[in-house]
């Protein structure tokens, strides 16, 4: 496990999801969740089904060099899941199946906690 809490930043097109994942990363041990203008080890980027910016925010954090990053997803068509793919995403998340548990892997995984799984098993 981590020495320290691993700091994340939650990206998102609308407040109420981004408060829904702060929410659900803040009952989580070893993870803390900082302001969005601060940098973090790790940044979550929530791509809503309605939030046509997300896949430019997605190429705009890659080529930012930002912190490793996980994709929360509602869905995916395969040019978005391509992209992930490409731009080296280390989890994506389905919404809907999000839980603790595998939001914390995740985000412990994107950090470099564990080993990094390929593409294919880290979509959970």
């Amino acid at each position: 496990m981590f020495d320290k809490r691993i700091t994340v930043n939650v990206h998102a097109g609308d407040d109420l999801g981004r408060h829904r994942i702060v929410r659900q990363l803040r009952g989580l041990p070893g993870i803390g969740v900082v302001r969005r203008d601060e940098e973090a080890a790790v940044d979550i980027l929530l791509m809503a089904r309605e939030d046509h910016a997300a896949p430019a925010a997605l190429r705009r954090m890659v080529r930012a060099n930002r912190a490793p990053l996980v994709v929360v997803a509602e869905e995916l068509g395969e040019t978005e899941l391509m992209a992930v793919a490409e731009y080296g995403v280390r989890s994506v998340l389905w919404g809907e199946r999000l839980t603790p548990g595998r939001l914390s892997r995740a985000v412990h995984n994107a950090a470099g906690c564990c080993p990094r799984l390929p593409l294919g098993i880290a979509l959970v």
